[in-house]
């Protein structure tokens, strides 16, 4: 791992305004590749220090069958219906290169699950559970409390909000762009092992491009807010998506503004 620059950190120490306990805002990914890994044990140390343990929402809250439903594809059709020939053709090849199946196993499922599948595909599955999920249960067998800057359910209605039509788009520039998709896949990972908040902030706001306000600003929001609530009275460690912490709108800028003290702690020292 390179020496990052002072603003490049996926970990910062948040300090109460008027002194008090510090508490931690780390930066992570939902992903089983090892490349996801390196700041692993320098954000195990600093769960240790605190009270509180905090992801996007408390794992123990995930309701499959709600989930399943808010990803139910328009009544009376399947995903066939709405790609264009090229784009199930393209579908099939990769669904059988990738998974050893077809196009068919897909058939039902919301684009947003496809979409997921096919990037996943492109990174290793080399530990048994996601970072973010690691740490979360690193955390529980301290003893330690775990919540979460938002609910399941307030995940489950961000994810409302976004039109199918949108979710659609999406898969089907995937299933053109395949090559290109997993070469800037790759770069991610590698800027994320590299601790470049910045980069990955640029990265989420393209992504999300016109649905900014609901996937990023406004969760950040939330989220800053609820880690704020709970730093005040004890100390956290909060573990979100590296592309929620940079930017005039992100997380550390929302912290330092309510009066939070906010520092990188760098990787390696």
């Amino acid at each position: 791992m390179k020496k990052n620059k002072t603003q490049d950190s996926l970990l910062w120490k948040i300090n109460p305004k008027g002194g008090g306990q510090a508490s931690y805002l780390f930066g992570t990914m939902h992903v089983r590749d090892l490349r996801a890994f390196g700041w692993l044990d320098l954000a195990m140390q600093y769960v240790a220090e605190c009270e509180v343990f905090a992801t996007e929402f408390d794992f123990s809250e995930t309701d499959s069958e709600a989930l399943s439903v808010a990803l139910e594809l328009p009544e009376g059709k399947d995903l066939q219906e709405w790609l264009s020939p090229q784009a199930w053709r393209n579908l099939d090849r990769y669904a059988r290169k990738k998974f050893g199946s077809d196009a068919e196993t897909f058939r039902h499922q919301h684009p947003m699950t496809v979409s997921t599948a096919l990037s996943m595909a492109f990174l290793l599955e080399e530990s048994a559970h996601s970072l973010d999920e690691t740490l979360w249960q690193h955390a529980r067998s301290l003893g330690k409390s775990t919540t979460g800057v938002e609910t399941f359910a307030d995940q489950l209605e961000t994810l409302r909000q976004i039109p199918f039509e949108m979710h659609l788009k999406s898969l089907t520039w995937l299933l053109k762009n395949y090559g290109r998709h997993k070469t800037r896949l790759h770069k991610m990972m590698q800027r994320y092992a590299d601790g470049e908040i910045q980069a990955l902030y640029q990265s989420a706001k393209k992504d999300a491009k016109g649905m900014r306000k609901i996937l990023l600003y406004h969760r950040n929001e939330l989220m800053a807010r609820r880690f704020a609530e709970i730093a005040v009275g004890q100390p956290l460690f909060c573990a979100v998506g590296a592309g929620h912490l940079a930017g005039g709108k992100g997380m550390l800028r929302l912290l330092k503004k309510a009066g939070f003290t906010i520092k990188p702690i760098l990787s390696g020292k």
